[in-house]
């Protein structure tokens, strides 16, 4: 298939939102010594432990909302709210807009109970709602949750380098496509996919059989690039010098300390520069044509849907179809374009139901 021309940074792909960071869990802060030592109960929101912290933030005055910026675990001690229903109320309305983690109260003389108003208010937005029953070191708290933070950060920066240095060195010695695909999915630990324009599988690594991860893939393939398909697919297009020539697509799998995005992205460079190295525009696809007849010829397919599936996904169909082998061999070692049709009719008298189609 031809590669798509366009503006360059032209995208017309629906793809997921930002991808979860390496970052602490209210539920695993909460198991953090500093924490776990206060005595902390969830009076609210427990579908929502699993939100990530993105900071810490002390937060004792009634007007808070406005200081922070989502994805904040607040901590309090009540000092600053009033007790008028109305406030809290609005308090805690004005939180969930905010988008913060969750509130976690230390209880003590000023506040010896979760303020009725501001809890319920918690537990219609879904946002947890923690008390601690033991008088708290704030300090250590925040110590503890951005230690933690700025730890994996640095992690994750480190694997970045490693992987831009991963797919670097692939570039520099030419590697082929499968090759590199191969090393996206053996990194990721997950099925990857590099598929055309048309949204047929050029080269497909570490999808097992293939009949699950490859069955009905064009369709499935569109759902996703239309924001309506399956969670945990992560697409990335190849393209360069204003042209397309398709996307990785990295299938559900565990989070990378790089970051699964950044990792595609690498992989997409090294394959578009693997791409303006060929001269010929349908190498990668003769390359999956050859690939495919290789491993039916060498009986890799583990069974006849992981089989039909790959066939499927690459753009040959093959269901309900009566299929048969032809290998023509010319002296002059190049095939007439009517070779071809006279080997296919040589063998249709044998087929019961004939050749339904031929490539």
């Amino acid at each position: 298939m031809m590669p798509d021309r366009r503006a360059f940074g032209q995208d017309d792909t629906v793809r997921p939102g930002p991808e979860r960071m390496l970052l602490p869990t209210v539920r695993e802060v909460l198991r953090m010594d500093p924490v776990a030592d206060a005595l902390p109960e969830v009076l609210a929101g427990e579908d929502g432990l699993d939100a990530l912290v993105r900071w810490v933030h002390v937060a004792e005055t009634a007007d808070v909302a406005r200081l922070v910026s989502g994805g904040e675990l607040l901590l309090a001690t009540g000092l600053g709210w009033s007790h008028d229903e109305h406030a809290l109320r609005s308090l805690g309305r004005e939180l969930a807009d905010a988008g913060v983690a969750g509130l976690v109260l230390e209880l003590g003389e000023r506040t010896p109970e979760a303020p009725a108003p501001l809890l319920e208010e918690f537990r219609l937005a879904g946002l947890p709602f923690v008390v601690l029953h033991r008088e708290a070191r704030f300090v250590a708290i925040t110590e503890a949750v951005h230690a933690r933070i700025i730890d994996d950060q640095t992690v994750a920066l480190r694997a970045r380098d490693e992987i831009r240095e991963l797919f670097t060195g692939l570039s520099l010695r030419g590697s082929p496509a499968d090759f590199i695909v191969a090393q996206a999915a053996r990194v990721l630990r997950c099925p990857v996919v590099l598929e055309d324009t048309g949204h047929q599988v050029l080269v497909a690594e570490n999808v097992g059989d293939g009949e699950a991860e490859l069955e009905r893939w064009e369709q499935r393939s569109r759902a996703a690039h239309r924001g309506a398909g399956e969670a945990g697919w992560t697409l990335t297009p190849v393209e360069a010098r204003g042209m397309r020539w398709g996307h990785l697509v990295a299938l559900p799998g565990e989070p990378h300390p790089a970051g699964r995005s950044s990792v595609l992205e690498q992989a997409a460079v090294a394959l578009a520069l693997s791409r303006l190295a060929d001269r010929d525009e349908e190498e990668w696809t003769r390359r999956s044509h050859v690939a495919l007849i290789g491993a039916l010829l060498g009986r890799r397919f583990a069974g006849d849907g992981g089989m039909a599936a790959r066939f499927e996904a690459s753009g040959f169909p093959v269901a309900g179809r009566v299929l048969a082998g032809v290998a023509v061999r010319t002296r002059s070692g190049r095939v007439e374009s009517g070779s071809v049709a006279q080997a296919l009719e040589a063998v249709t008298p044998h087929l019961d139901g004939g050749v339904a189609d031929s490539a």
